[in-house]
């Protein structure tokens, strides 16, 4: 499952590199996204069906005296599947919204897209405070710069200004 985060990230940072008008992000990167999301849901149903005893990681990060804790049980396992389904099937929307409007990167929406799933499955597979305020904050910042690029489309009408008296 680290792996699979680890690709995630890699993905989105992948998607910096392109063209700012390249639509090798829609048709390489989004796809390859959607085969690790397909990757977590295979091994997250396989995990819970041979009811494996839970697994734990320490990493190597973090602070002195103070690494990340990851573990992996059958609920982490359940919420992992529920993350992955959804997000196997959505690729294909962010790029065509985002590829059409003006002035915006696609590779950029990959990245936020890409690392706001890295960064829930962390929450999901957290086994410390540390690490889960961690992975929880970076996925919060992710989700914000989401919803904030998805809002910078050139296509919506101008909003009024409003007015204080």
């Amino acid at each position: 499952m680290l792996l699979c985060a680890a690709a995630w990230n890699l993905i989105g940072f992948a998607g910096l590199l392109t063209p700012r008008g390249s639509r090798s992000v829609a048709r390489l990167l989004f796809p390859l996204g959607a085969v690790v999301c397909l990757a977590v849901a295979i091994t997250s149903a396989i995990f819970l069906l041979h009811n494996t005893a839970p697994q734990t990681l320490i990493l190597p990060l973090g602070l002195p005296d103070l690494p990340f804790h990851l573990r992996l049980d059958p609920l982490s396992a359940f919420f992992l599947l529920v993350l992955a389904s959804p997000a196997r099937a959505s690729p294909s929307s962010p790029p065509d919204t985002s590829a059409s409007a003006e002035g915006t990167s696609p590779g950029l929406m990959g990245l936020q897209y890409h690392v706001f799933l890295a960064s829930m499955a962390l929450v999901i597979l957290a086994d410390d405070a540390y690490a889960f305020m961690v992975a929880w904050e970076t996925m919060a910042l992710a989700s914000y710069f989401l919803v904030t690029f998805a809002a910078q489309d050139p296509r919506d009408p101008p909003r009024p200004a409003s007015s204080i008296s």
